[in-house]
Formats: C-alpha cells, structure tokens, sequence
C-alpha cells in the first residue's frame, strides 16, 4: 500500500493554514483536557502519516518530550500545535507518551498517549480545555495569595534564624589563628544588673582580633524587645565606639521570654595575655535606643 510522502515545508504550510481557520476547526477528532488526575488522552499514528494536534492556546515549545524520539521521522512543535510523523510501526499494546506545558491556564502539564491501532489514524486532533468560571478563578487566586503567605511567612522564619555555624566554617573563616581563644565568665557583672531587661548569665570570648560578649537576656518588661545594636566604652575613660555585629538567637525577645544575645568587637592585634583584660561598660540597645541593657564591666 503506497503511503503519502508530505515534504516538511508541506507539513510546516498545513500546520500554519489550520492554526489560522480557528473560527472554522478542521475536521478531526476533538478532545478536552479536564485536568483529572492520571487523565491521558490516546492520539492513533501510523507510520509515515502526518498527525497534526491543533491546541487552544500557547505552548512552551522547549517542553515538549516525545518517548521514544528516534522512532520519529519529525517531531516539530509550534506555538499552537505539534506536529508528529512515526517512522517506525508501533507494537499492538505499545504506547508512547508525549508531554508539553502551556504557557498559562489549567490544565497546564499535558500527557498524551500515542499508540496505534489498525484502519485508525489520527490526521487532525483539535485539543481544548474547558473555560474557567469566575469563580474558578476567584478560588485559584485566593489559593494562589495563600502559598505566597504561606511562603513569606516562612521566608521571614528564615531570616530570624541565626546563620548555620561549625567549627569547619569557623576555620574557613579564618577568624581564629594559631593562637587560638579563651573563654570567660563575667557572672558578677550580670549580678549586680538591674531593671527590666537583665542579663541572667555573662561571659565572653576572646582572640587576637576580635571579642564576643554572650548575655542570656531576660525581658521581665511588659512590651518585647529587639536587641539592635551595641557600644562599649572604656572604663579608664575615651569615646564609646559601637559594636561590629550584633546577632541574637530569636528575633524579638517577648515578655517574660530569655534569648542569647552576642556582641560582636572588633580589636586591635593583640597577644594572649591581652585578651579579656580591657574593662569597659556595655549598652545593647533597641533600633531607637529607648530601651537599653546596660552591663557596667565587662572585658574585652
């Protein structure tokens, strides 16, 4: 049986003629996608005989995915179509799946099915999909507001947390030397803290750069409080300088709630013994200094 031989610039120019008689469909088999789950529509090729799916809308042509590509003689997708042509006779039960993504509108990831059955060819396949109701769209637009919610608020949850440390990114870092660092506990310039904001445990970590001071914060205030940042002045007397970094384990410390908070120092070079000896006062302070802890000694 002699078969139809269409050149491609043929199938390219009737692909192009049917997307343009839109007011008019082309005789061919109709199909409408409703979007149910595992729904996979069956299109009937032969080889060597053009099938030409006529969509309702635009493509994203670099999604579309033929299984089995080398079986096909062309595979040429168009904003509005696809066009297949199998070289190679399919099995009885084979069935190969074809996928593409329209640029908006739901359904939107399509899978067809494509198989072959004898005296059947699909020549024309004409694909909708049902038209959204306004309230459709009203309920995809309020579930589309809840995910970004959704997401902001755990975009925000993120950003509150403290950054990921170890001591493998404490090394890369380089903030450590040779030399090391020490460690120590300022518990009687916590003590004798008062007011509404109180340090309930003090100490401080020193190195050849840099010092930390540690403070678990309590808030036996009646409104929360967000630690912004820091300055120290000396107690042998100069000008108070702020703090590099101020990082806290929670956000906002609520009332009645006790949050580590760490000022971070920078210092000048210095050798171990110098390390924790500087006496100066500390203010942690909200962003407009209203609300402020103040440490009277502890040692940089």
């Amino acid at each position: 049986m002699l078969r139809p031989c269409v050149p491609p610039f043929a199938l390219a120019s009737l692909l192009v003629g049917l997307a343009a008689t839109a007011q008019a469909a082309p005789a061919g088999r109709s199909v409408i996608l409703m979007g149910k789950a595992g729904e996979s529509p069956l299109i009937y090729l032969a080889p060597d005989a053009p099938t030409f799916i006529l969509l309702d809308a635009p493509i994203v042509r670099e999604s579309v995915e033929v299984e089995g590509r080398a079986r096909f003689a062309r595979v040429d997708p168009a904003d509005q179509g696809i066009t297949l042509v199998l070289a190679v006779p399919l099995g009885p039960k084979e069935r190969l799946a074809l996928r593409f993504t329209y640029r908006e509108g739901s359904p939107q990831s399509v899978v067809f099915l494509l198989t072959s059955q004898p005296g059947t060819v699909d020549a024309v396949v004409n694909v909708s999909r049902p038209q959204q109701t306004v309230e459709a769209c009203r309920v995809e637009l309020s579930a589309t507001r809840e995910r970004c919610e959704a997401q902001s608020k755990e975009l925000e949850e993120l950003k509150a947390r403290p950054p990921a440390v170890s001591p493998a990114a404490v090394a890369l870092a380089g903030v450590v030397d040779l030399k090391g660092m020490r460690g120590e506990d300022f518990g009687l310039a916590c003590f004798e803290v008062r007011g509404e904001l109180r340090p309930v445990q003090c100490r401080g970590l020193g190195a050849s750069t840099w010092t930390v001071v540690v403070l678990e914060v309590s808030n036996t205030g009646a409104a929360p409080w967000v630690p912004a940042w820091a300055e120290l002045t000396p107690a042998a007397g100069g000008e108070p300088r702020r703090a590099r970094a101020v990082l806290s384990g929670q956000a906002t410390i609520p009332p009645g709630g006790s949050v580590s908070v760490a000022v971070e120092v920078e210092m000048p070079a210095r050798e171990p013994g110098e390390w924790l000896r500087a006496v100066h006062a500390l203010r942690v302070c909200n962003g407009d200094g209203s609300r402020c802890l103040s440490v009277p000694q502890v040692k940089l």
